[in-house]
């Protein structure tokens, strides 16, 4: 037998925990057990049970079988043909979908082992298994069809095109939305229009940078703002005060602070 716990780096899509193998002997069992987290077995030799709610799987080689969080299984290797499986656990929020599939399927892949051939020598090696989890998503669900999650979709494109000339309409064009359906969703999802968005996360950098010790000037430009006036004029109407004011009173505070440590 041979296993390897991973450190828990809690990556948010899929997250591996461990992965190992066993050649079993004639009808070594493991179970009742319950887990928090996914974890699938590829049989590649031999046979054995798979139990899960009560319900018996047979299982050859060729085919992998599921354990899902929360469920008691059980499963033990045929006396006389016994099975050689290795295994992956892992959780996230892509888990989710593994969940959906049967209690045993056949696979093409067995992206176990692709893990085990990796070793252990590396410093990032729970991010090359996280690598290879993602290759398996893929494989399983090539089709999947995922609901929109359009508030997100803009939320990411702002933060990556910030400091560039966008609009509502450059967003729309990008997600191949209708402006007026994509501006309705995202105000009736977070209250504030697709605009506002786009100039309170501006000001938010803009803040970063006035405080890191950048001019007025050069906050504007690099958060996307090529009119100095109109960024002071954003900047005052949502804080209240102007850019070069902001960032005097922001000096200020760190000066007394300073002054309050002596």
């Amino acid at each position: 037998m041979y296993e390897c716990i991973l450190k828990n780096r809690h990556l948010d899509d899929l997250n591996p925990i461990l992965f190992g193998e066993e050649a079993c002997a004639p009808n070594h069992s493991y179970g009742p057990r319950v887990r928090d987290y996914v974890l699938i077995h590829f049989v590649t030799k031999g046979q054995g049970t798979y139990i899960q709610g009560g319900t018996k799987h047979r299982v050859e080689a060729g085919e992998a079988f599921i354990i899902r969080p929360d469920d008691i299984t059980t499963y033990y290797a045929d006396p006389k043909d016994p099975w050689t499986y290795q295994w992956i656990g892992f959780d996230g929020r892509l888990s989710e979908q593994f969940c959906t599939l049967p209690p045993v399927v056949r696979y093409k892949t067995n992206w176990a082992k692709e893990i085990i051939l990796l070793g252990r020598d590396w410093s990032t090696l729970e991010y090359l298994v996280a690598a290879k989890l993602f290759l398996m998503y893929s494989e399983w669900f090539p089709n999947l069809k995922e609901k929109n999650d359009y508030v997100r979709s803009i939320n990411d494109y702002i933060c990556a095109k910030y400091g560039d000339d966008i609009s509502v309409e450059d967003i729309a064009e990008q997600l191949n939305l209708d402006r007026r359906y994509l501006s309705r969703t995202y105000k009736k999802s977070t209250g504030v229009s697709i605009q506002e968005r786009i100039v309170l996360y501006r000001l938010s950098k803009a803040k970063a940078l006035l405080k890191n010790g950048s001019s007025v000037r050069e906050s504007a430009h690099l958060c996307g703002y090529d009119d100095v006036c109109n960024f002071s004029k954003m900047f005052k109407k949502y804080t209240g005060m102007s850019p070069g004011k902001w960032k005097n009173s922001v000096e200020a505070a760190k000066t007394l602070l300073v002054r309050s440590k002596k």
